[in-house]
């Protein structure tokens, strides 16, 4: 073989797996940076959003940042402020409606819902229930009731827990609408206690944990990865300095082969770049 092709494809092949590296080496570099966004800081797997790309997360926790305020998620078509994610507690975080946080009386009246194939309440969150175009009921103790203004005018809205909606059920009756609308317990006891008002406890959000999440990315880390996850086929990826795995990086001197991303599985190239 002449020298002069000998060389080239020599450097050639070089090049695509010097390029080949680049690549997976970059989702590794990337993945490694956080989501930073007002006082939501140093944020990872499974998030998402706001120049962190989504191959770094997972489907259904892209967080939107607004203003360099809380963030907001989307859960079920609903929209929440994410107040806290916490950093002793894996995966618990605290969100608010939105609509509720900014109004009270909202325009739309819906129950607050979860996916829960991704989240679920924690057992801090106790329900209330909101009861909408009431007219005035004296059995109702006064602290449990707040005006709103309606098409049909200034109207009466009660909120109740469980057992207080199965003592008034009858006054409730000539109420228009009812939703259910989850609150933090200890921010509820305030409430009862006469400490806080009802906008504060909403404000103040409630608890939903997303730990199983978690526990594939802990392996991951272990391994001296970074969580990710393939953006057309959800799975979970464990991107290593190398390459990504299924699982979790190989440790020097072992070879799992079920573990390696092969021709035939999802390559890096194979994964999205931008968010």
């Amino acid at each position: 073989m002449d020298a002069n092709i000998f060389f080239f494809f020599f450097f050639f092949s070089a090049s695509i797996i010097f390029i080949a590296y680049s690549h997976e080496n970059d989702h590794f570099l990337e993945c490694n940076g956080t989501f930073n966004c007002g006082t939501i800081q140093g944020i990872g797997y499974p998030f998402w959003g706001s120049g962190r790309p989504r191959y770094c997360g997972h489907r259904g926790f892209e967080l939107i940042c607004q203003e360099n305020q809380s963030p907001a998620i989307d859960i079920s078509s609903q929209r929440f402020r994410v107040l806290n994610i916490s950093r002793t507690r894996a995966g618990m975080m605290t969100i608010a409606p939105v609509d509720i946080w900014e109004d009270p009386c909202p325009q739309l009246l819906y129950n607050i819902s979860l996916d829960h194939n991704l989240f679920d309440f924690a057992a801090t969150t106790q329900n209330l229930t909101l009861f909408y175009d009431c007219p005035l009921e004296d059995d109702i103790p006064s602290q449990y009731r707040f005006m709103c203004n309606t098409s049909n005018g200034d109207g009466y809205a009660y909120y109740l827990d469980e057992s207080s909606s199965r003592i008034h059920r009858s006054e409730l009756e000539d109420c228009g609408t009812g939703i259910i609308v989850p609150v933090n317990q200890r921010e509820l006891d305030e409430v009862w206690s006469g400490n806080d008002t009802i906008v504060d406890a909403w404000n103040k959000g409630f608890d939903v944990i997303y730990g199983k999440e978690m526990i594939p990315c802990m392996t991951c880390r272990n391994s001296g990865g970074v969580c990710g996850s393939n953006d057309t086929s959800l799975d979970f990826l464990c991107f290593c300095p190398n390459q990504p795995y299924s699982k979790s990086c190989l440790v020097p001197g072992m070879f799992a082969s079920s573990d390696l991303l092969t021709s035939s599985s999802i390559h890096p190239f194979q994964l999205e770049k931008h968010a």
